[in-house]
């Protein structure tokens, strides 16, 4: 996850989106200057604009004039009295105990684990903020169970409280009020409905985003909606709309609040609110406490309502309208955002992008808020801007109004007033072709593409797609599909191979992470599996995507080709793609390319291969290799060599057959660093019967009935591919079969007169003492939805 996220904020970064600086001029109201231009601000969450008020410039100043600029003490030891008068103050405007900390992320991290106890339950909404998501990181490492919701699903919510009621003392729903990104809120009545209906059910609510607009004395927007309910613990932001600093933890009994001010460790530990904020802060309070606050929230429901009504009659779309005052837009790719955005700044008007991991990555927006520092012609002025831009930068990415429906499953809208402007010309021509069997290419045409590429034969993708169609269990039966792209000569720019199959969703997933997963698989066998495209499929090894380079246009044909697969994974419903097999295209900048494409680099467990056999003999073979490689081999391999006897001929009988697969079972049932469904053992038999497929079997002479290991490979024009292993776990540790039969895959490629051998992903180790070198791999991913992701994330 850090990974992803160091692409996605490098490429943010580099096209000037985050981690910006005003210049040096003062501000005043919502102009600001980034890089020397004057830019509006619609990019703050201070939405009744107080952060300009005079008594809150004036708490400031009489605060620091009276205990200068800060009080270094913990409050466990002693506080500020301005501390005591700002409780009060938030006690009158909830209505209920409080206490303020020094930021609401800090609250979360006090009250949480103080609240939540062992045998508790947590469901996390998938939105929910990554302040609150932050501090959950606190329960699982404390072994409480945590599960995933869909965003608001009230439904599933429901459901997990009727599961988990009768194995937990308490269960416990995290949400937010309004929701960060899509400006949307949490349906409150339905979740007091459940407070009402199930004794164990608690509310856990982050309402900053609805804080001070919202409400009687500007409480916010979930107490706007019900009465404190004696379950819920209310969470808010003392910055945003209150335009001070920290946060408040509001709770339905003293009892509670005792316990977080007495056990909390951030309220221990972490420093206060200093005292020119404190001053902010209780003369915020004071002013929501008047009869004024209801002018500034009036102000801002009018501003409010002029946009969502303007955005209406300027037909853009909004994923979910609300009365709150942050807005989304849809768009999609990260890239079109950052084109709408860049054209808004040009126009005057700053903005944020919403994307991933904060939402799906097919599904960002932009991301604006409107505040009583805007006025309405200001409102109105960007929002004809944003029309424009938003359907020439669109344009200019290749997607369109109807694309942006479909991605986010909205009602279908247009924009007759705006046309596309400034779009780039159009790519040259290039046609492409679909197929759904092998059978539509000549096999000497497809073999020559790929020639020396894993098992991606012709004849044998014809044997593969025979073994997985037609069968009972779903993850047996897959799609093929065969892409090609040409020119308008008719030359071919790229070829490709990919299936469609069910997929475990921790495929590549932490092994501790796999193995709680697998324990949920015992009960439910899809659990956790979702329909993945995939380049190549799950039983490939070799570049199934061909591509000319030297081509002029080879960015847009891979472009084609995922725009393709995009299409396939909207038809079946997919919950993302997987790209393989690009790793020749790293020094041509493919990151910086599949990330505007949507696809996140995770890097794969390294590839293994012997690239040279040309040696003569195994003492020849050793000489290549780092003197620690060359002690292990004689030591754990040679030393044993002589126990076993190796047979290469295929499997003649049924049983022998059965003895292969079920050493293959064994392995798969204790593979946890790359999480699959079990293959069938029709691909078994098809394997002892294909004349490409090269069996090695190793039996140990003292006890010759069965093999304890066996090895699977394919033969494709002088490479070696290691498919598959078998072990009898009774020998792995005695015998060291594992490396016996790495060593034996080795021999058997040279005795063969292979030029290479490529022995798979994982086991690094094991695999350099037999000579191997490891290759970095990468996977390109392009997650659909990232419910799974948000659920994987979950399990500790």
């Amino acid at each position: 996850m850090l990974e992803v996220l160091k692409q996605l904020m490098e490429n943010g970064f580099s096209k000037g989106v985050i981690h910006q600086f005003t210049g040096n001029e003062p501000i005043d109201g919502a102009d600001v200057s980034i890089n020397d231009q004057a830019l509006i601000n619609f990019g703050s969450c201070s939405y009744l604009g107080l952060e300009f008020h005079p008594a809150l410039k004036e708490g400031v100043t009489t605060a620091v004039a009276a205990y200068g600029t800060q009080f270094s003490s913990s409050r466990t030891y002693l506080s500020l009295g301005l501390y005591h008068q700002l409780e009060t103050a938030l006690e009158q405007i909830f209505e209920q105990p409080v206490i303020a900390t020094a930021s609401t992320t800090l609250g979360h991290l006090a009250a949480l684990p103080v609240l939540v106890k062992e045998n508790d339950a947590v469901v996390i909404d998938l939105q929910v903020h990554s302040s609150v998501q932050m501090a959950v990181e606190l329960l699982k490492a404390r072994k409480v169970s945590t599960y995933v919701i869909p965003h608001n699903d009230m439904d599933a919510l429901e459901s997990k409280i009727k599961t988990l009621r009768s194995k937990h003392d308490k269960i416990w729903y995290l949400a937010d009020g309004v929701y960060s990104m899509y400006g949307d809120c949490a349906p409150v009545h339905q979740l007091e409905s459940l407070l009402n209906t199930y004794k164990k059910f608690h509310l856990y609510i982050d309402d900053a985003h609805g804080m001070s607009w919202a409400g009687k004395h500007g409480c916010g927007y979930v107490r706007s909606q019900i009465e404190h309910h004696p379950k819920m613990v209310l969470v808010s932001s003392l910055n945003k709309s209150f335009a001070s600093s920290g946060g408040v933890l509001v709770f339905p009994n003293e009892a509670l609040k005792k316990d977080v001010l007495n056990c909390g460790s951030t309220i221990i530990f972490s420093g206060p609110i200093q005292p020119p904020m404190l001053g902010a802060a209780l003369a915020s309070a004071r002013l929501h406490l008047s009869p004024e606050i209801k002018q500034h929230q009036q102000e801002l429901r009018k501003k409010v309502a002029f946009t969502n009504q303007r955005l209406k009659e300027l037909h853009l779309p909004q994923y979910r309208e609300s009365d709150s005052p942050l807005f989304f837009i849809p768009c999609g790719m990260i890239r079109y955002i950052l084109n709408i955005i860049q054209r808004l700044k040009e126009q005057g008007y700053y903005i944020n992008a919403a994307s991933f991991p904060a939402v799906p990555m097919k599904k960002g927006g932009l991301r604006f808020m409107i505040n009583n520092n805007h006025s309405i012609a200001q409102i109105d002025a960007m929002l004809v801007a944003l029309q424009k831009a938003y359907v020439a930068g669109l344009a200019e990415e290749g997607s369109s109004l109807e694309e942006v429906a479909k991605t986010f499953r909205i009602p279908s809208f247009s924009i007759p007033e705006a046309k596309p402007t400034n779009v780039l010309p159009l790519p040259a021509k290039l046609t492409s072709t679909l197929h759904r069997s092998i059978k539509a290419f000549p096999a000497d045409e497809w073999d020559a593409c790929f020639r020396q590429k894993g098992n991606l034969l012709h004849h044998n993708l014809l044997q593969l797609e025979d073994v997985f169609s037609n069968n009972l269990e779903l993850e047996n039966n897959w799609k093929f599909y065969y892409y090609a792209v040409h020119d308008e000569q008719g030359e071919e720019v790229l070829k490709a191979y990919y299936t469609c199959a069910q997929m475990m969703d921790d495929m590549l997933a932490p092994a501790t992470v796999s193995a709680k997963v697998k324990e949920q698989r015992s009960t439910d066998p899809y659990y956790l599996t979702s329909k993945v495209i995939i380049s190549g499929s799950l039983f490939s090894k070799g570049q199934s995507i061909r591509i000319n380079t030297n081509h002029s246009n080879w960015e847009q044909a891979l472009q084609m080709l995922v725009q393709q697969m995009q299409i396939t994974a909207e038809q079946e419903k997919a919950s993302k793609i997987l790209l393989r097999e690009l790793d020749d295209l790293q020094s041509m900048g493919i990151k910086d390319l599949m990330l505007d494409l949507g696809f996140v680099a995770n890097q794969l467990p390294n590839n293994c291969v012997v690239n040279d056999l040309s040696w003569g003999t195994v003492d020849e073979m050793m000489a290549g290799m780092k003197q620690k490689y060359r002690y292990s081999l004689r030591k754990e391999i040679l030393a044993l060599e002589h126990l076993f006897e190796v047979a290469h001929h295929k499997p003649t009988t049924q049983a022998e057959h059965l003895q292969g697969y079920r050493l293959y079972q064994a392995v798969h049932e204790k593979a946890l660093a790359i999480s699959v469904f079990e293959l069938p053992y029709a691909l078994f038999e098809m394997m002892g019967t294909h004349e490409q497929y090269d069996i090695i079997r190793l039996y140990l002479k003292e006890a010759p009935e069965q093999p304890v290991a066996i090895m699977y490979s394919y033969i494709n024009h002088g490479v070696y591919n290691a498919l598959t292993v078998g072990l009898d776990y009774r020998y792995v540790k005695t015998h060291n079969t594992y490396k016996q039969i790495l060593f034996q895959t080795v021999k058997r490629a040279h005795a063969l007169g292979c030029h290479k051998v490529d022995l798979a992903y994982t086991a690094d180790m094991e695999k350099k003492k037999v000579g191997a070198t490891t290759e970095t791999a990468y996977a390109y991913t392009l997650a659909m939805e990232h419910f799974s992701f948000a659920q994987l994330n979950a399990i500790r």
